[in-house]
C-alpha cells in the first residue's frame, strides 16, 4: 500500500490561475482569437482522458504549477533573448505536463511567431487612462 497526499485547495486555485494567465496573456501573443477558442474546445491545459490522468496528488500539483511557470518564463524571455537550452527545457516541461495528464499539444516552434495583431491590442491594454471620462 502506498500513501499519497492530495493537492491542497490553494494549489488547485494556483493551477487554475496559471491556466487563466496562459489563455489571457500568453496565447493571445502567439495565436488568433479563433485558435484560442479552439484550444478551449479541445481542452488544452485541462486534464486529459488518457490512461495517465491528473491524479491531484500533492506531487503532481507542484509539478504542474512548476511546469506552467517555467513555460511562461521561457515564452516571456523568448521575445528578448533566445537561449540555446530554452527549446530543450520547454519540451521537457511539456513532457512532464503530459505525464501528469495535462493536455498541452504544442512544441517550441508553435510559439516562434508573434501574432502582431493581438500584440498591438495587448499594448493598448497597458496604457494608463489619464482621465476617468475617457473610460
Amino acid at each position: 500500500m502506498k500513501t499519497v497526499f492530495s493537492s491542497t485547495e490553494e494549489q488547485e486555485q494556483e493551477i487554475a490561475s496559471l491556466v487563466s494567465r496562459f489563455y489571457e496573456s500568453v496565447f493571445p501573443k502567439y495565436f488568433t482569437e479563433s485558435e484560442i477558442l479552439h484550444f478551449r474546445e479541445i481542452g488544452v491545459l485541462e486534464p486529459n482522458q488518457s490512461p495517465v490522468t491528473y491524479l491531484a496528488t500533492l506531487r503532481d500539483a507542484f509539478q504542474v504549477m512548476t511546469c506552467l511557470q517555467v513555460l511562461m518564463s521561457i515564452l516571456d524571455n523568448k521575445k528578448r533573448v533566445m537561449e540555446p537550452k530554452s527549446e530543450e527545457l520547454f519540451q521537457h516541461n511539456i513532457t512532464l505536463l503530459n505525464e501528469c495528464g495535462i493536455f498541452f499539444p504544442f512544441y517550441y516552434d508553435h510559439f516562434s511567431s508573434i501574432n502582431h495583431e493581438a500584440n498591438n491590442d495587448m499594448q493598448m491594454l497597458d496604457i494608463q487612462v489619464a482621465n476617468q471620462y475617457l473610460v
